[in-house]
């Protein structure tokens, strides 16, 4: 007989329950699936963190580096518009002040021909401040070792004692910002940065591309104001040119009236000491007094001819520089009563008076006593050939140091225009060939280099046409 199995509770029991696992000696126990991917979440949520973090860094550092791009390029456009130095200083150092919220800074430039630099701008500070810290070239810090073409801090024994108004009570440190172009300094900036100022690479990208714009513009700033200065020098030099050739073409104008005016000066003496002579010779006279009338004539027209020969001979003596005077000391008394006799044989209208001065207590010139008596008969014979009726005067007036001689007449006058003639070559008042009166023109410009070489002066003075002439030498006293 066969035996069933065991069958109920205590069978199934048996079967199916093996108990907790039994974990082999010397393995760690497993970690529950739930703890793993708690540490899985933890890791991805600091990493995320980071992320979070190197983004809003990476945006803030883009969005520097976007708002110096923008002011680089406004900065760009202002200086390729601007032509001057001073403009260039002021707006660099603008955008470098603000940008670094530096309180005090400066900025420098080459001053012409390179003797030094000169502050052109300055912020923080007065202006009789940072106007007076002038620096040396082509080295401004010449005791310190420094790189001058490389932007860099300043040690603080770096510069004059004047560079301490710059670092300010707070002793801030100094930056240096060279504008160098073609290895020339044309200028620099120093700034007086917060000591808690980091200077980032953008930063530094940005004052590279600011210092390279800044020398360009500086250099073309230079450029232009020697191209300016050349075009004033040109214009200058043209407007002297034209009027050196106005001046040429009005001599040359002059000369040949005067040719043509000496020659009929000339002529005029030379037909009356023919024509007189042939009379004489001719025995066309009634009797002895005629003769000797026509002899007194031909007489005069010779001394005429000579007075016109020697102006002629001193004007060359004068333009070649062999014209000389021999100063000396002159009784002036003596010399006027000398001139006093030869003026009054002068023709003159029967109306015109010649007064004469008391010559008593006249002091002794330093003169040339040929010469002034030469320049005092050329003013006489002027004043009485120009009066046609009251007087020609010879008035004498002592100041210190000199006396003063006039000649005054109450003849036809000068205008104000043709005063300012009547000591040039060939120059007479009313110019042109017909004139009434005789005369080269060449009297009064001897006359003015003669008073020159015996220490005086000569000047001239009329109302006007109608108003009399009043001429006037001054001699030193002896």
């Amino acid at each position: 007989m066969v035996s069933n199995p065991p069958t109920g509770p205590q069978s199934t029991q048996g079967k199916g329950s093996s108990g907790p696992k039994q974990v082999p000696p010397g393995q760690p126990a497993p970690r529950p699936q739930g703890a793993e991917l708690l540490a899985e979440l933890m890791q991805t949520q600091r990493q995320l963190t980071q992320a979070m973090h190197e983004s809003r860094d990476l945006r803030a550092r883009l969005g520097r580096r976007s708002h110096q791009m923008q002011v680089l390029q406004h900065v760009s456009e202002i200086l390729a518009a601007t032509s001057k130095g001073g403009q260039v200083a002021s707006v660099v150092l603008d955008v470098l002040v603000q940008e670094f919220q530096c309180r005090r800074g400066a900025v420098w430039t080459l001053e012409d021909g390179g003797g030094g630099y000169i502050p052109r701008e300055g912020a923080g500070l007065a202006r009789p401040e940072w106007s007076a810290l002038r620096l040396l070239a082509p080295n401004p810090f010449p005791e310190v070792p420094l790189v001058l073409f490389q932007s860099q801090f300043l040690d603080a024994a770096c510069g004059p004692e004047s560079l301490k108004l710059l670092r300010g009570p707070e002793d801030a440190p100094l930056y240096f910002v060279p504008f160098e172009h073609q290895l020339l300094l044309l200028g620099f900036a120093i700034l007086a940065m917060p000591s808690d100022r980091k200077l980032e690479d953008e930063d530094q990208d940005s004052i590279s591309i600011l210092q390279r714009q800044t020398a360009v513009s500086l250099y073309n700033a230079w450029l232009f104001r020697d191209l300016s200065e050349q075009r004033d020098a040109l214009q200058r030099q043209a407007l002297e040119l034209e009027r050196v050739n106005a001046a040429l073409r009005e001599a040359d104008q002059l000369k040949s009236e005067f040719l043509a005016l000496t020659s009929h000066e000339l002529r005029t003496p030379l037909t009356g000491i023919l024509g007189f002579t042939r009379l004489v010779m001719d025995g066309l006279y009634d009797d002895a007094e005629e003769m000797r009338s026509m002899l007194q004539d031909s007489y005069s027209s010779g001394q005429h001819l000579l007075g016109l020969l020697n102006d002629i001979l001193d004007l060359a003596k004068i333009e070649s520089g062999r014209l000389e005077v021999h100063v000396e000391s002159v009784g002036l008394a003596a010399l006027l009563d000398e001139v006093r006799p030869i003026a009054e044989a002068y023709p003159r209208k029967p109306e015109v008076e010649l007064v004469w001065p008391e010559t008593g207590d006249l002091p002794e010139v330093m003169v040339d006593p040929s010469r002034l008596k030469q320049v005092l008969l050329n003013l006489l014979s002027n004043a009485l050939k120009f009066t046609k009726e009251g007087s020609v005067s010879v008035q004498v007036e002592r100041r210190p140091g000199h006396l003063v001689l006039s000649v005054v007449d109450t003849g036809i006058g000068v205008s104000p225009e043709a005063q300012t003639r009547l000591f040039q070559k060939f120059a007479q008042a009313e110019g042109g060939h017909a004139r009434e009166y005789g005369g080269t023109g060449l009297g009064l410009v001897i006359c003015k280099h003669l008073m020159e070489m015996m220490g005086g002066t000569i000047t001239l003075h009329s109302e006007g046409l109608g108003c009399g002439t009043t001429m006037r030498i001054t001699v030193p006293i002896a």
